[in-house]
Parts: C-alpha cells; structure tokens; sequence
C-alpha cells in the first residue's frame, strides 16, 4: 500500500464532511455487515532499548513485513529524532531522521523530504545510508509522496499553486523527470502508474495569492480534478456521473479513493472508491470519517474501521490510564494495520492483526 500521500495531502487540502451520494435515484447503497464479524486485535510493537520518550509507527510495506515509523529519544545533547523499523518482534533504531518519513515499500527503503536552508530536499534511505535525491535545474524544492516496490519515487516540486509532478525511477539513480499532467501524486504503483490530482481554487485559497486559472487569472482556478496516469504515458481523468470536482487521498493495486462533489464551489460530497481498470467509482458506504489508506484487496482504512467491499470491521482497542487514544495510520494487503497509542505523557507503537 502506498501510503504518502494521505498524511502530506490532509495538511495541502482540505476535504469536507460526507452527506449525499452521486447515484442515480433508486440506487441504493447495502448497508456494511459488522455484526458476525471479529474486531481486529490491538497489539503493542517492541520498544527500542534505552531512553526512549515516544515511539510512532507510521507505515507498513505492502506485503505486511516491514514497519516503519520515527521515535525520539534521549541524548547527552537533549533529544533527536531517529527513524525506526520492526520486523516481527525485531526492533532496530536505522539512523537519526533526515526529515519527514512518508513511506517504505516492500524492500525496506524509506523515502521522505527535510526542510534545509536552500528550499524542501527530498531524499531516500537504503543499504544503511541517507542519499539525496536530485532535483530539477529550475532551483525548486521537492517533496516526495509515494515509493513503490520496485523503488520508483513519485513527489512534486514548486509551489502548491502550480505544482509539477516528479518522478524519481529506480533504473536512472540519479534523474529526476517532470512529468504531465502537473500536480500532487498521491501514489506510485507497481506498473509505474501514477495517480495524483490538479488541486483547485478550494485546495489553494490558504496557500497565499497568485494562483491561476485555467486562463491564466489571477483568482481564479478550475476545479479540483483527480487524475491517473497509464505506464503509457495517458491520462485518464477520475471522476463519478454529474461530478465537477474529484480529489484523491490513497491508492493501492487496483483501487484508488477520494472524494467527488457536484458543484465546484461546494462542500465535498461523497467518498467514493474507485476501480482503476474502469475508472468507475463506486460510493463508499456514508459514515467514514477520513482516508488514511487502501490496500490491494479495496480494504479502505478509516479513523477506527477498515471498510472492506462488502463488510466494515471495527478496529478493537483498549483505552485505559494512561492511554486515552489510539490512531491508525496504515493498512498492508494481508489485513495487518499500524498505528500508535497515545495519553498523557506518553505514545508507544501498536498493531491490529486480523483486519
């Protein structure tokens, strides 16, 4: 499951609460079976030795093996950030943090991005080292958003107003490529396609002035469009019947989920999943209340629920002193999902197994 996107794009843009459906009257949605089936069972993941202060485990490669996260700990110095990685019951503290982790894929390379002071910095993390990624001759920044398992890294770089896609293949270490359509990847799949979205006037109105329209008006920006872009090199636009607007969060396999809407200056209407060898979107069952990630089955990860294609299981935690809240954060293919505990003074990395 490529995962980035999801936590980078909530803080880029901005989706509304989900009311209604796009389907033709007299299309009904059947309502989630939850009752026969087992929550999913919260364990916690093993700590690092020695002066640890709070531990996150952020993603899990596709398959289910390798988690991933960041902890900080204690120091003569103070306090650092390290990047951390589970196999089973091994925990190993891999080196202090270059910056914002965003994802790892199925070989245990890590991908994210740092703030320097020459602009955002976007860099990899494999064989024990962190390498630099290149960027464009322009002088813009970049941030990565997806890593898939070939080691292909998708990202953007600009500003959010006019954003470029990125593409970092695995094959040519040391070429950055920029790619049409422009915009925010959200994920990389196994066969080098891409999904991403265009954001709109909506996405942009909190990221300062100039941002332009299809015409080139200052003020004026075209709706919101999801995209996703064939190995081929086409381009096919995501969308669901009398939608004017289509955002996308996740992607994985042959799913991708976001949001459609069918006034471009409305509220976000319908979370909706989309079939990625039709391009038709199917509405997601209304009572979620975020994307956190999707996996190769159409397992939709949400606040405390994966909801499946034909059944929603609840996420089982235990909530006690200290521990006043859990998060999920990601889901992989055999149904495993990550996440942390959090309280009062404290956060430690958990799992759910059977989801």
């Amino acid at each position: 499951m490529i995962l980035i996107a999801p936590r980078r794009l909530c803080t880029i843009l901005t989706a509304g609460l989900l009311a209604a459906t796009l389907l033709a009257p007299g299309v009904a949605v059947a309502a989630p079976r939850t009752g026969s089936v087992p929550a999913c069972l919260m364990h916690p993941l093993p700590l690092p030795a020695g002066g640890s202060l709070a531990w996150d485990a952020m993603f899990v490669d596709p398959a289910g093996r390798v988690i991933v996260g960041t902890g900080r700990r204690a120091t003569d110095q103070g306090q650092e950030s390290v990047l951390v990685r589970w196999d089973g019951p091994r925990v190993t503290v891999l080196t202090r943090s270059p910056g914002l982790l965003v994802a790892v894929n199925r070989h245990g390379v890590l991908v994210g991005d740092s703030s320097t002071g020459t602009g955002n910095r976007p860099w990899r993390f494999r064989d024990g080292r962190v390498e630099w990624l290149p960027l464009p001759p322009n002088g813009i920044g970049g941030y990565v958003t997806a890593v898939n398992s070939r080691g292909d890294i998708v990202g953007f770089g600009g500003y959010l107003e006019e954003p470029v896609t990125l593409r970092w293949p695995v094959d040519r270490p040391d070429t950055v490529e920029v790619l049409e359509p422009g915009g925010l990847p959200v994920a990389i799949l196994d066969d080098g396609t891409i999904v991403g979205e265009v954001p709109g006037e909506e996405d942009r109105s909190s990221h300062g002035p100039g941002a332009r329209g299809a015409g080139g008006e200052r003020g004026v920006a075209p709706p919101p469009v999801a995209w996703v872009r064939r190995p081929d090199g086409r381009v096919d636009r995501l969308t669901a019947p009398g939608a004017v607007k289509s955002t996308v969060r996740v992607a994985r396999g042959n799913w991708a989920v976001g949001q459609v809407a069918d006034t471009a200056d409305g509220q976000y209407e319908q979370m909706v999943r989309w079939d990625l060898r039709t391009g038709v979107a199917t509405p997601v069952r209304p009572g979620l209340i975020a994307m956190t990630g999707v996996n190769a089955s159409g397992g939709l990860l949400s606040d405390s629920v994966v909801d499946h294609l034909d059944r929603r299981v609840p996420l089982r935690s235990v909530v006690s002193d200290p521990v006043t809240r859990v998060v999920a954060e990601a889901i992989a293919d055999n149904g495993l999902v990550v996440g942390r505990a959090t309280g009062r003074q404290v956060s430690f990395p958990v799992r759910w197994s059977g989801c």
